[in-house]
């Protein structure tokens, strides 16, 4: 009887979290099915509310994704670190480029950079050793 009411408790307490979670989230006026897997939250803290479009948010993702591929084609035999820093300089000029006026800050331009890395395909041959 106490594991029954337990379980009620806890399927009350869930479905109360995910209101209020749909609450914030409509506080903030996200819409979720703009927002790219989390990524246009990230980006969209660092910018000004009248720069915090889809528009701007999609130039970004390129601007990061070609980046990205320029420095895994272009410096194949090397550390991931240092791809990291190179693909951050050439991005930070890239969105530089794009004439926002507040910055974005570096470890969400790192964070999109991983996961654009991460969305390449292999370049190894799967038998390392």
């Amino acid at each position: 009887m106490v594991q029954i009411i337990i379980q009620y408790v806890l399927v009350i307490l869930l479905v109360v979290g995910l209101g209020y979670l749909a609450y914030l989230l409509k506080d903030k006026k996200i819409n979720i099915k703009d927002d790219y897997f989390g990524l246009a939250y990230a980006i969209l803290n660092t910018l000004k509310s009248d720069e915090a479009t889809s528009a701007n948010i999609k130039k970004i993702i390129r601007a990061v994704s070609e980046g990205v591929k320029f420095v895994e084609d272009n410096y194949k035999n090397v550390d991931n670190a240092i791809k990291e820093e190179e693909a951050l300089k050439l991005i930070r000029e890239s969105i530089d480029a794009l004439g926002f006026e507040s910055p974005i800050d570096e470890s969400s331009i790192r964070y999109l950079i991983r996961i654009a890395a991460s969305m390449l395909p292999p370049t190894h041959d799967g038998n390392q050793k």
